[in-house]
């Protein structure tokens, strides 16, 4: 994860071309550009997808089943074999000053040959005690290595032998690329973060960051890269996540103010007489969460603005019925409706929803997608543009050029994440229609 950044002045210092800071040089400049990391910056905030915390190095005769522990010992031996079929157990022992420790590897029968002989490793993970012997399953593991690194050269070869040497007690861990180990990425983004985290500009005015117990920004930076605690590296990666939501939320703010502002909708009156006939479709009472987003459904297809809303619930909550209600809401004003999913598969799953729910109504529906007859397809087009249709649901079909509505008033596009802007801006230009997006899931 890469933390949303603002433009760069030629002349900022978070500017920088990766390939002048300490310890890259032009080979592993290439290698962190495979990673989308260009600048100073770019490596600043790049979140660490998870730190390993090795402050408390337990000896082997004090551990505990249940609690995430490490222990450090020496490879002394490998196993594997198979359980039959495809699987494997495959397991490494450590001399843990005399205590011999297993890390067991449920089919990754690769581990077996990943780490040197004699290798000092680290084992992090769950212990548990069986028939006598300690063993972690699937243990982050590390290196441990007693000679100097290169952290002065920019190209010079890193050890071959897994993750590379440990440095420090909290070990932030990145993604990478291939040829880039941990060890050179720990390495790169701690010596940005000495070097330019004093040039990082915080956008958040001091009282907010007060008011949600947030560390500055450029301390956060520097916590992230070079940790002085799990605790401070957790505040760290806290205050990247709130800046990132921060600048999704104005972003929402400043679109809805302006859709608002200059879109307008047809007026959708929902009376308390289509209210009961909409309900009498469902063979249950709705919640009292569906019942407040219809109600801020309906107080928005009302007003002269378009509505542009997401309906966000748990899987199973009922997402689906919300959705319907808003679409027959605009059908009973003389609207269209229409239902776009992602897939066909998904697209299906609503119509028989729908088609349930709707057994016994007037509603004119149609399943608008893909892989139908070029003479169906174009009976269906010509319907919709008609208006002989009322309610259509479908997948991208729904969208293509030869598709235009007679009258659509409300779009629901489901799993909204997996459509591109443009895609879902095609509604927009149907007669300024009102949009819900409800996520997966029910």
């Amino acid at each position: 994860m890469t933390a949303a950044l603002p433009p760069l002045a030629a002349d900022d210092p978070l500017a920088t071309p990766v390939r002048f800071l300490p310890g890259v040089g032009d080979r592993r400049a290439a290698m962190l550009h495979r990673l989308g990391l260009r600048t100073a910056a770019d490596v600043l905030f790049n979140l660490p997808k998870d730190a390993l915390d090795l402050t408390t190095v337990v000896a082997a005769g004090d551990l505990k089943e249940g609690d995430r522990q490490t222990v450090r010992g020496r490879l002394v031996d490998r196993d594997s074999r198979s359980l039959g079929g495809r699987k494997t157990l495959t397991k490494l022992l450590l001399d843990c000053d005399g205590v011999y420790v297993a890390g067991v590897w449920f089919n990754q029968p690769w581990v077996l040959r990943k780490y040197a002989d004699d290798a000092e490793l680290l084992f992090t993970a769950k212990p548990k005690f069986r028939q006598g012997r300690w063993e972690f399953p699937n243990p982050d593991v590390e290196v441990v290595e007693s000679e100097a690194d290169d952290a002065g050269e920019a190209d010079d070869a890193e050890s071959e032998d897994g993750e590379g040497p440990v440095e420090g007690d909290i070990l932030p861990r990145y993604r990478l690329t291939e040829g880039l180990t941990l060890s050179q990425m720990r390495r790169i983004s701690r010596a940005a973060a000495e070097r330019f985290a004093d040039a990082v500009t915080d956008p958040v005015p001091d009282e907010i960051v007060t008011a949600a117990s947030l560390p500055p920004l450029d301390v956060a930076v520097r916590e992230l890269h070079a940790p002085t605690s799990i605790e401070a590296f957790g505040e760290a990666r806290r205050r990247m996540i709130f800046d990132d939501l921060l600048a999704f939320q104005l972003g929402l703010a400043v679109r809805r103010r302006a859709y608002g502002a200059e879109g307008a909708a047809p007026r959708i009156e929902v009376s308390a007489k289509v209210d009961a006939r909409i309900r009498r479709l469902f063979p249950f009472a709705f919640t009292a969460g569906q019942d407040e987003a219809v109600r801020q459904i309906v107080a928005d297809v009302g007003s002269p603005r378009a509505m542009h809303r997401l309906l966000q619930a748990d899987v199973g909550a009922g997402k689906t019925v919300v959705a319907l209600y808003a679409m027959l809401a605009a059908i009973a004003g003389g609207y269209q409706a229409v239902l776009m999913a992602p897939t066909a598969v998904l697209a299906r799953q609503h119509w028989l929803t729908v088609e349930r729910a709707l057994a016994d109504s007037r509603v004119r529906r149609r399943l608008l997608i893909g892989d139908v007859t070029a003479a169906e397809r174009k009976r269906n087009v010509a319907d919709v543009a008609s208006g002989a249709v009322d309610l259509i649901v479908g997948t991208q079909a729904v969208i293509q050029d030869d598709v235009t509505f007679a009258r659509l008033g409300v779009a629901v596009v489901d799993e909204q994440h997996k459509f591109g802007v443009a895609q879902r801006a095609r509604f927009a230009s149907a007669a300024s229609t009102s949009s819900l997006s409800p996520p997966a899931g029910g």
